[in-house]
């Protein structure tokens, strides 16, 4: 190796160090689905748990580990990441050579020399504006941050919809259940009908009327059985999981019994307002826009190159940085204003939330302390009269079918306030929330 390549090579490794190659990866859908098909439940056993089976919280801590919605949040955290780092590196030196030192020369003496050839070489460093690398590393480190709330926002709104997603399978399941109860003794009232008929002792109209309840009762457990497969396939998608995977769930804790429910809704708001995750991105964006107008600010200012020589960029033509500055300013008032509107949004989203939740309470108290027991004690009633040849089909078949609607408003109404609760708790930054992190990032 000579002497001149062995220069080249070390200018290029002192210039290019760490260069980082191209390399191609490209998606196949059909390799991703096998990736996804092949996620398992698994969760903690809890140590002295008095039922098998899986709770809303350990749902929600599944999700959150598995749920790809959450993966494209997390990409932009390290993305902002990344131009954080970039954003606190000094402007590259530029490093060039001019040729006309040695073009004058051989026009006006008829040579150039090496001091011609020296002559022509500059290097030049700019320096950063009055304020300007703290502003670009402020306004990096808030959108950072607010990438972090994001993935926390997210993470608040997906264990909202487990908890929901979660009641709403239990409601189907149970609804399938006492839809199959009841569809055994509506098959035993149609069968006794038709041996009353076949024995001459109850007409054919009895014996279809019976049969054509029966057949409505069926059609309910075919509702009933659909609800429950969307049910289930709506919480796996949740949790991450192949639409047909089987997961075992356990008993939860009653949120309407959660103290913090019993709080006015001025207090639920003003605790919303410290921790919901939501509001916690907007503060973050508009910590980030104050950065960028600091930033914006720094523009007006001329901006200095010095090294071989010195040179000044005058902000003429950009108007000394005031149309950047006034569209700062606009967009710091746009975030404000989004902020305001937030705080309206949630302040009546926690009102009706708690309107929703006092309702759905009252109805599930007088369901299950009247309508209910009610229903059943004529369930009993009409069975025993039955045997005695006491009632008409008519009868029968009408206090049949009270006990099936009776069981289903139950059932809906205690989910309807599980359901409600979880969404007030929600909604006041009490499910899962963590506490807010403040304006320092």
């Amino acid at each position: 190796m000579t002497r001149t390549d062995f220069f080249i090579l070390a200018l290029s490794l002192g210039i290019f160090p760490g260069c980082v190659s191209y390399e191609q990866r490209p998606l196949h859908a059909i390799d991703i689905l096998d990736r996804l098909d092949e996620v398992e439940f698994e969760v903690a056993v809890t140590p002295g748990a008095d039922a098998p089976g899986a709770g809303p919280s350990e749902l929600s801590a599944f999700a959150i580990r598995n749920n790809p919605r959450l993966a494209g949040a997390r990409a932009e955290a390290g993305i902002q990441n990344a131009l954080l780092v970039e954003a606190g590196l000094l402007p590259d030196p530029t490093i060039g050579w001019d040729a006309m030192d040695v073009v004058a020369s051989r026009i006006d003496e008829g040579s150039s020399g090496p001091v011609d050839v020296i002559a022509g070489f500059g290097v030049q460093v700019p320096l950063l504006r009055p304020g300007e690398r703290g502003a670009r590393m402020g306004n990096a480190r808030w959108l950072l941050e607010e990438s972090r709330r994001r993935i926390a926002a997210e993470e608040w709104r997906l264990v909202r919809e487990v908890h929901l997603a979660y009641e709403e399978v239990r409601a189907a399941e149970q609804l399938l259940t006492g839809i199959r109860e009841i569809t055994e003794l509506a098959g035993s009232t149609a069968e006794s009908f038709r041996r009353a008929r076949d024995a001459g002792a109850a007409t054919s109209i009895q014996a279809n009327l019976a049969e054509s309840d029966l057949q409505t009762i069926l059609l309910d457990g075919i509702r009933a059985e659909g609800r429950a497969t969307r049910a289930r396939q709506r919480l796996n998608a949740l949790l991450g999981l192949p639409p047909a995977a089987e997961v075992e769930l356990g008993a939860s804790r009653d949120p309407s019994a959660d103290t913090s429910i019993g709080c006015s809704v001025e207090e639920l708001v003003i605790f919303a307002a410290a921790h919901r995750p939501d509001l916690s991105v907007l503060l973050a964006s508009y910590r980030a826009a104050e950065e960028g107008l600091r930033l914006a600010v720094s523009g007006q200012y001329p901006r200095v190159t010095i090294g071989t020589g010195i040179s000044l960029e005058l902000p003429l033509f950009s108007r000394w940085g005031r149309p950047a500055i006034e569209t700062a300013l606009r967009r710091r008032e746009r975030l404000e204003a989004e902020f305001i509107r937030a705080l309206h949004d949630l302040r009546d989203e926690i009102a009706t939330a708690h309107a929703s939740w006092e309702e759905a309470r009252q109805e599930a108290d007088l369901v299950e302390r009247s309508l209910l027991p009610s229903a059943e004690e004529n369930l009993s009633l009409m069975r025993e009269a039955f045997r005695m040849g006491e009632v008409t089909v008519l009868e029968t078949l009408a206090l049949q079918r009270r006990v099936v609607e009776a069981r289903t408003q139950f059932i809906e109404a205690r989910a309807t306030r599980s359901k409600r609760a979880w969404a007030l708790l929600s909604a006041s930054g009490r499910l899962l929330s963590e506490p807010s992190s403040g304006d320092k990032p």
